[in-house]
């Protein structure tokens, strides 16, 4: 363990495991969904080599420089509410970076969260169950946190930000982020909205949305 995590959330974190590397922290939060892990247990990981994101596409991220995050949930969704976990991940990420770092961070439907068009984050969602046969689900997220513009393959250095190269373009000063400070912000954000969710809240949930949704205009 390379940070100390300071949970202040009451359900998300009631059981913690933080691994140096990890093929994927959702394949480990599935299986421990599987296997019967409490509901809001967490999966933090330094590096990931098989990381992935919508379609299977593979994610990125320098070692110990990102948040690598999975969170089992075990509400059951109804058909129409398929695609609120990601949005609730999404609106956790954007509205932390927003009050605690001024940055104007916006949802790009369906999974990324970027700073002025260019992805500082991205959620996964994914379905399973149990030995009961019971329905639960995993849901991922990745943010980079303190990467620099060489972190990135040259690929991406157009298209990607992180949370420390958005704050040196709007302060004009390069100070490293406490991720374990952000990652206890994203969590607490995270389980209001979870809340939210379980107590048939969508309206008020779509409406948080539409107040941090990126421009249809933007690409």
């Amino acid at each position: 363990m390379t940070f100390r995590i300071p949970i202040q959330s009451s359900l998300i974190g009631c059981q913690i495991e933080h691994y140096s590397q990890v093929d994927s922290t959702n394949d480990i939060a599935i299986e421990r969904g599987k296997t019967g892990a409490a509901e809001g247990t967490l999966i933090i990981a330094e590096h990931q080599t098989a990381g992935r994101g919508r379609y299977g596409r593979s994610w990125e991220a320098p070692p110990g420089k990102c948040l690598l995050v999975s969170v089992v949930f075990r509400h059951r969704l109804l058909r129409d509410h398929i695609a609120l976990p990601n949005l609730i991940g999404a609106m956790a990420i954007a509205q932390t970076i927003r009050t605690t770092h001024g940055l104007d961070a916006r949802i790009k439907v369906p999974n990324d969260v970027r700073i002025k068009k260019k992805k500082v984050a991205g959620i996964l969602t994914e379905l399973a169950y149990d030995q009961e046969h019971q329905p639960f689900f995993v849901l991922g997220f990745g943010v980079n946190v303190n990467c620099v513009l060489e972190d990135f393959p040259p690929e991406l250095r157009e298209t990607a930000t992180s949370v420390r190269m958005a704050r040196v373009l709007s302060e004009n000063r390069n100070p490293e982020v406490c991720r374990a400070s952000l990652l206890c912000e994203i969590l607490c954000q995270l389980e209001k909205k979870y809340l939210q969710l379980k107590a048939g809240e969508t309206d008020l949930i779509m409406n948080q949305f539409e107040a941090l949704r990126e421009d249809e205009g933007s690409h």
